[in-house]
C-alpha cells in the first residue's frame, strides 16, 4: 500500500523540483554587458561591440553583426557615453558650473552694490545725523538754545526786564528770529543730504544764533539799566516828595536806544 503510494506522489515531486530548477535562467550575453559597461564606465572602444562583424575581404560575414549593427554603421564610431568628455551629462554639469559662477559673480557684485547703498544711505541720511562724532562733539551743544527757547529767554533775570521787554516788542522779535532758527536747525537734522552741507548749515545757523544772542544779552543790560534808572527817579521822587525840577536824562536816552533797535530789528 505504502509502496503504491510513492509511487503515485513521485512524478508530481519531480516536477515540481524541475519547474522550480527552471524558473529563472540567466542570460549572459556578452554584447549586452559590454554595451552596459561601455554606456556607464568603461572606455568607448570599437574593438568592443559585440557581435563582430569577421570580414573577409573588407565585407562583414557574420549574420549576428548585420542584425545588430547593420542598421548603424557609425554607431562603433560616436563616443555616446553621458559622461564623456563631450557627453551630454558632463555638458550638463559644466553648464552648471558656469551657471553657479555666473550666479555668484552677480551676487558679488549685488553684494558689493547694497554694501555701498548701505554705506551711502547711512552716510546721508537724517536718520543717523544725530550720531555724527562732530555733531555730538560741538554743535550739540552750542544749538542747545534752540530746542528749549523760552525757558532760556530770561534765564538769571528778573520778572520786570521780563515784562518791560514784552511791552516794547523786544521779546516779540526775539522769539520770531529764534523760531525760524529752530526750524532751520530740525531740517538740517532730519533731511537727508552730504556730511559736509550738513555740518556748514550748523555753523551758518550757529552763527546766526550768536549774533541773536549777542542783540538779545544787549537788549536785556539795556532793560535792566532802564529800569534802574526808573527806579532811581521814583526814589528821588518819593524822597523829596515833590518832582525835582530838572530830571535825569539817563532814562530817556536809554529808552530812546532801546526802542530804535527794536524797530531796527
Amino acid at each position: 500500500m505504502m509502496n503504491t503510494k510513492f509511487w503515485l506522489l513521485f512524478p508530481a515531486f519531480g516536477l515540481l523540483f524541475m519547474a522550480g530548477s527552471q524558473a529563472q535562467t540567466p542570460i549572459q550575453d556578452r554584447a549586452v554587458v559590454a554595451q552596459q559597461e561601455r554606456m556607464v564606465f568603461k572606455q568607448w572602444d570599437e574593438d568592443q561591440f559585440l557581435p563582430r562583424p569577421n570580414r573577409f575581404l573588407g565585407i562583414p560575414t557574420n549574420s549576428n553583426w548585420y542584425l545588430t549593427w547593420a542598421l548603424h554603421p557609425n554607431y562603433p564610431k560616436l563616443d555616446r557615453r553621458p559622461l564623456s568628455a563631450r557627453g551630454e551629462q558632463t555638458q550638463r554639469m559644466g553648464l552648471a558650473v558656469a551657471m553657479k559662477i555666473s550666479s555668484d559673480y552677480y551676487k558679488q557684485q549685488a553684494d558689493t552694490i547694497r554694501n555701498l547703498a548701505t554705506k551711502e544711505m547711512a552716510r546721508i541720511s537724517g536718520s543717523f545725523s544725530s550720531a555724527d562724532p562732530l555733531y555730538l562733539l560741538y554743535y550739540k551743544k552750542e544749538l542747545s538754545p534752540l530746542e528749549n527757547i523760552e525757558a532760556q529767554a530770561f534765564q538769571h533775570h528778573s520778572a520786570q526786564v521780563k515784562a518791560y521787554l514784552e511791552e516794547n516788542g523786544a521779546y516779540a522779535w526775539y522769539l520770531e528770529n529764534m523760531k525760524s532758527l529752530a526750524e532751520r536747525y530740525g531740517f538740517a537734522k532730519t533731511q537727508d543730504m552730504e556730511r559736509g552741507q550738513r555740518i556748514l548749515m550748523y555753523h551758518r545757523i550757529l552763527l546766526d544764533l550768536r549774533k541773536l544772542q549777542s542783540d538779545w544779552d544787549r537788549k536785556l543790560v539795556l532793560s535792566r539799566k532802564v529800569l534802574a534808572s526808573k527806579e532811581t527817579i521814583l526814589k528821588r521822587q518819593n524822597g523829596s516828595g515833590r518832582l525835582v525840577k530838572k530830571a535825569d536824562p539817563t532814562d530817556e536816552i536809554l529808552s530812546g536806544i532801546l526802542q530804535r533797535r527794536i524797530s531796527l530789528r
